[in-house]
């Protein structure tokens, strides 16, 4: 049996929760300054304190808060023992939270920048509909609970790393990057070329933020992006140009992955991978760019040989559908080998998404006014959480057949899982 761990936040927990107040308090004391007059005396309507006096109750009146703060820290302690990982913290009112490992989903090391310089990170633990965050632990803390939690063994794999050339060339690329840089050139700097005039240069508040986003931002977020796998099997994310981050992905939490290809992208076959983990209100980012060989090798690690779609033709979204929707041809599904694996996709980016049939919860069929008219109807396995895979504009017969074989197929892997049980519901009319 392992031993527990347990112990308390960095020391300079404090002084991170106590700069906040003492920053409002100090603004609210400028904001009154014409009340007292300091060192000086004969001021109309001023109440007239001497230098040290100030400085004693300044002195005094930060001791105070600091004080507090640290009073609080020593109340706050963290355990880890068994399957249960405990934070107790509070001076007057008391709190304790508890969360079983079971139902860990992610544990992430966020390092801030500033922290790095002192050598401390925050520890967040990601939970299905909950985030318990431990800050500040030092660097071999945090690496310790990580472990700990997830199990961890001391081997790893490095899978794979982005390039610094291909990140800032796929973010040159990137289809809305040029569209919002070409909006800003044309409303923000273009006026202003012919012009003359500063005034319209204020049109640049509106189109550089998203322009940053978009370009900047992303590349200070993805620079030093990896992937590595763990001992146990688990896979994790390590990014960040100044405030480096950590994610991790459980392979048993993994519902579905995504492969996006963006139109510009195409000609380098360069796509981007994204995984939804189940309980997660969004889709992950496990890799911003790679070739598709590389993501095709991520889909084998994560969900196993058999989930590889690009071998496998999808069925194409039969004629009538082009009477529905005029990107019918960029639809298409295909389930075989345990796997449900869906094709969409416009003219600017194609989404592949790949779902192992024992996590489906449950299948709806739909179909909307438009679809009746032409008998054609869509197909959803929904997995835990918001995510779903979907196969649009199918005939009625196809629909009913799909369903009943993803209803089927769902069933028989999940039979061995107690409590889990894959239901089936009709088409929305």
């Amino acid at each position: 049996m392992t031993h527990p761990l347990q112990g308390r936040l960095h020391p300079v927990t404090p002084l991170r929760r106590s700069w906040a107040v003492l920053v409002a308090m100090a603004t609210l004391a400028y904001g009154q300054r014409d009340l007292f007059s300091v060192g000086t005396s004969g001021t109309k309507g001023a109440i007239d304190i001497s230098v040290w006096a100030a400085c004693a109750i300044v002195a005094a009146f930060i001791g105070g808060v600091v004080s507090l703060f640290v009073a609080a820290w020593r109340h706050s302690h963290y355990s880890l023992e068994g399957d249960t990982l405990g934070y107790r913290s509070g001076l007057l009112l008391k709190v304790r939270r508890h969360c079983d490992l079971d139902h860990v989903q992610s544990v992430d090391i966020v390092r801030p920048f500033l922290g790095r310089l002192i050598g401390v990170c925050t520890l967040r633990v990601v939970m299905s509909g909950t985030t318990m965050t431990l800050s500040y632990l030092t660097l071999n803390q945090a690496r310790t609970l990580k472990a700990r939690i997830l199990a961890e063994d001391a081997g790893e794999e490095k899978l794979y790393g982005v390039k610094a050339k291909d990140l800032v060339l796929s973010l040159l690329l990137d289809i809305r990057t040029n569209i919002w840089s070409l909006t800003l050139v044309t409303f923000g700097v273009l006026p202003y070329v012919l012009s003359g005039e500063l005034l319209t240069l204020s049109t640049l508040i509106a189109f550089a933020p998203k322009v940053w986003r978009l370009s900047g931002k992303r590349l200070f977020v993805y620079t030093g992006w990896s992937v590595t796998r763990t001992a146990e099997g688990s896979y994790r994310t390590d990014y960040g140009m100044f405030d480096t981050q950590q994610y991790t992905y459980r392979d048993s939490r993994v519902a579905s992955i995504e492969i996006h290809q963006p139109f510009l992208w195409r000609r380098l076959d360069w796509v981007k991978v994204k995984v939804a983990v189940a309980g997660a209100a969004a889709p992950g980012l496990l890799v911003p760019v790679c070739p598709r060989a590389v993501a095709e090798k991520m889909v084998i690690h994560l969900l196993g040989p058999g989930a590889v779609p690009h071998p496998n033709e999808p069925i194409p979204a039969p004629l009538e559908a082009r009477k529905v929707t005029p990107f019918h041809k960029a639809l298409g599904y295909r389930l075989d080998n345990g796997y449900f694996t869906a094709w969409r996709g416009f003219f600017l980016r194609n989404v592949t998404t790949v779902a192992p049939v024992g996590r489906i919860q449950s299948v709806s069929v739909e179909q909307g006014p438009w679809q009746r008219r032409f008998a054609l109807t869509s197909v959803h396995a929904h997995m835990a959480g918001d995510n779903s895979v979907a196969a649009d504009h199918r005939t009625n017969a196809e629909s009913a057949d799909m369903a009943y074989r993803l209803y089927e197929q769902s069933m028989y892997c999940t039979e061995t899982k107690p409590g889990h049980r894959a239901g089936l519901v009709g088409p929305d009319r």
